[in-house]
């Protein structure tokens, strides 16, 4: 089975997300932006400008390019730690971001940290520097979901708020397996239940299922308890209960199944490409073993 890094899952909703994202964290300038002009991430430009120290850091990082209402450009850096681990030196690197990133655009920069580790008492939200009269202080955004309260996010209607749960369920059900199953349990049937879209209800539910992975015997019941809540719908079971363990370590699959031969046969050769089990193959696409075994037999010459 393929699992996605943390640090993927979270760049990945948070892209998919951006504009809830924004809306949760900073709401004040989430009203300044113009988002009728699009927004660009720009993680390739991000790269060029880390040394191999900064890279040798498992983070997600983004940076994305937005417009303002009045016209004016802005770029925002949006940095996210998911090491789950306390790192002495989290403000220095954070800094060293800032200075590089607007030495090269010379825009104004709005920097946001979350922390989804659970160690107590760490919280970084600024770098210090003195140096016999030279002195430099550079704060940032700091939010640690260890913090939240579960019963305010549930208040919540902004999609994020689901992202954020699943994090915090994430941290209090660490070693905990079936407290874990219950907590993801509970997340999907309020994915359904807030009515968002069925766009969003795939991407948050995919990544509430990476980050809440279950070993084998708890997530075939977790499969089924999907198909009970949503009942007749095979389409959306299927895709719901797979998205995640399909896997997407090099990008999302083109190939959703919709019922058509050709779209089950796009997604039967894909799931061999990763290694999956002609079982599970057959349970995902509906596709006979014989089916399989042909588009098996063709992808190898």
């Amino acid at each position: 089975m393929v699992r996605e890094t943390p640090d993927l899952l979270w760049k990945e909703i948070i892209e998919e997300l951006f504009e809830d994202f924004l809306e949760f964290f900073m709401p004040k300038l989430y009203q300044e932006i113009d988002f009728s002009q699009g927004y660009e991430f720009l993680d390739n430009e991000l790269a060029k400008i880390m040394d191999k120290t900064l890279k040798g850091k498992k983070m997600a990082d983004r940076l994305v390019k937005v417009y303002l209402k009045d016209g004016r450009e802005n770029w925002i850096l949006v940095h996210l730690e998911v090491q789950g681990y306390y790192e002495a030196d989290f403000s220095d690197r954070m800094f060293k971001y800032f200075y590089r990133i607007y030495d090269k655009y010379d825009r104004k920069i709005v920097a946001l940290a979350i922390f989804t580790e659970d160690t107590a008492d760490y919280k970084p939200s600024s770098f210090d520097y003195e140096f016999h009269g030279t002195k430099l202080n550079y704060e940032y955004n700091s939010y640690k979901i260890l913090e939240q309260e579960e019963a305010e996010l549930l208040k919540l209607d902004n999609p994020f708020a689901m992202v954020i749960l699943a994090g915090l369920y994430t941290l209090k059900s660490k070693r905990k397996d079936d407290l874990r199953y219950e907590f993801k349990k509970k997340l999907f049937k309020l994915l359904l239940d807030r009515g968002y879209s069925k766009k969003k209800i795939k991407n948050i539910f995919e990544f509430l299922d990476g980050i809440l992975f279950l070993p084998n015997g708890l997530e075939l019941r977790f499969r089924d308890d999907i198909k009970e809540t949503i009942g007749g719908d095979e389409i959306m079971t299927k895709e719901l209960t797979n998205l995640y363990q399909v896997g997407k370590s090099e990008g999302k699959l083109e190939g959703k199944i919709e019922g058509k031969m050709e779209g089950k046969l796009e997604v039967a050769k894909k799931l061999l490409e990763k290694k999956m089990d002609i079982d599970d193959i057959m349970e995902v696409t509906e596709l006979s073993e014989e089916q399989i075994k042909l588009i098996k037999e063709r992808t190898q010459h």
